[in-house]
């Protein structure tokens, strides 16, 4: 016992030695002024070397990770709030922000569609579920809300709470009236609200600074999120559900390559690989921290300081798209659950049934919170339409994290899509600065 003991300590203080090693490293590597992208990637490939040399025990560095992104919700809330009334006060004309916003959601939502359409395709193909066994499953998903409910939780009620809890599409729609209520009000007083409307553009600026101090930590952050993420998945674990995660990750990389991709190159006029180029960051981020919602300040400065988007609807879409959409957690992961469930029970889907799936992932998809883990709730809510058991996600959920992982990215993909679509509908996107490469004036890190 006290040898394992040993063993274990010695292994533990190995492990914070080279933890040490590691931020040291990427400290000197942003000292020498080493391009932001490449020391987030850095980061990147040091936690999965950690995770995987050390185990179950690289999970004590999730604190590091913790930390960071506690610091990223830190600033959402106000970033968000600020960001979408001076967005919009800035707008001017009611009739564009609706067009900018009707765009913005119609992209989401298409995209969330082909989404579940893919991802129903390869989990028919590969005939995922078969053969899983179904025995002793003890697993309790969380209560479904009613629809009709979620749509009146929308609309909020004491916005303090609101603000408090992190229930962004409350926030969204409250800064929204008062960015209507400033641009009405100036046509009739417009000495009363400038005041107001001048101190929220001062705020907005402070935020998008404590955005900047707050990313310099994102090469730290993601090491102890990789190095938790690759521990804490054990080799049975990953093996018993292989096909599963393989499918999932190639239905992803084929959506990314032939429904994203295109879009940005044929209907946006933008080179795929440049657009690839801009927002990678933010997608690694994204990949790092399984969080839609805490990537949000670097989807909004990837698209507008490297893709060229306009920073009013960088700030609309971003948030937005966290909420609203998601590619993979709101249409691909409910499909596969969807699919997966009715092969291991041994239930038979109908034509009709895919269509139910794909317009519930849809309605599901609305006003998710960009959080890890939220995807069980969509899943939830296609295999009650489905009359599926809810056991079924007890069968995938023991992977869910590393699957969250790829999810997250493609969900970020989805927003970065649409509003750079939309930017280019409503000529606010800088072509300069989009095919701009490595531009110190638009580095992400400053």
């Amino acid at each position: 016992m006290f040898d394992n003991l040993a063993i274990d300590s010695w292994q533990m203080g190995l492990l914070y030695l080279l933890t040490a090693g590691v931020i040291a490293c990427l400290w000197l590597l942003a000292k020498y002024k080493v391009h932001f992208s490449i020391r987030v990637l850095v980061g990147l490939v040091l936690g999965v070397l950690i995770g995987s040399i050390f185990k179950e025990r690289a999970t004590v560095l999730a604190s590091l990770g913790s930390i960071y992104v506690s610091l990223i919700m830190m600033i959402v809330v106000p970033l968000v709030f600020t960001s979408i009334i001076q967005s919009f006060i800035t707008l001017g004309k009611t009739e564009k922000m609706k067009r900018i916003s009707i765009k913005v959601v119609f992209w989401l939502m298409i995209t969330t569609a082909m989404g579940a359409v893919f991802a129903l395709a390869m989990g028919t193909l590969f005939n995922l579920g078969a053969g899983f066994d179904v025995t002793g499953i003890d697993y309790s998903p969380r209560e479904i809300v009613p629809f009709e409910n979620v749509i009146v939780d929308f609309f909020p009620r004491n916005i303090i709470a609101h603000m408090a809890e992190n229930q962004m599409i409350p926030v969204i729609i409250f800064a929204l009236f008062i960015a209507l209520g400033i641009n009405g009000e100036r046509k009739r007083n417009n000495d009363k609200v400038e005041v107001f409307a001048s101190f929220i553009e001062s705020l907005h600026t402070i935020m998008i600074r404590i955005t900047k101090m707050v990313l310099r930590f994102t090469p730290y952050g993601v090491f102890g999120l990789i190095a938790n993420a690759t521990g804490r998945n054990n080799l049975s674990t990953l093996q018993a559900l292989g096909l599963y995660i393989i499918v999932f990750y190639l239905t992803m990389a084929l959506f990314l390559l032939l429904v994203q991709l295109p879009l940005v190159w044929f209907k946006g006029k933008m080179n795929p690989v440049t657009f690839l180029k801009n927002v990678y960051p933010a997608q690694i981020v994204g990949f790092a921290s399984q969080s839609s919602l805490g990537t949000m300040p670097l989807t909004i400065r990837s698209l507008h300081e490297r893709n060229g988007v306009s920073q009013r609807i960088a700030s609309f879409a971003s948030p937005l798209g966290a909420n609203v959409g998601m590619n993979a957690c709101g249409g691909m992961f409910p499909a596969f659950v969807a699919i997966i469930t009715a092969n291991a029970f041994g239930l038979e889907l109908v034509a009709t049934d895919y269509l139910i799936i794909i317009l519930t992932t849809m309605i599901a998809s609305i006003g998710i919170a960009g959080v890890p883990g939220i995807a069980s709730i969509a899943a939830s809510v296609v295999l009650v339409a489905l009359g599926l058991p809810l056991e079924g996600i007890g069968l995938v959920i023991g992977v869910d994290a590393l699957i969250d992982m790829g999810r997250t990215a493609i969900n970020i993909t989805g927003t970065l899509v649409s509003a750079s679509l939309t930017a280019r509908s409503e000529n606010e996107l800088d072509d300069a600065i989009f095919t701009q490469e490595n531009a110190k004036t638009h580095a992400l890190a400053q």
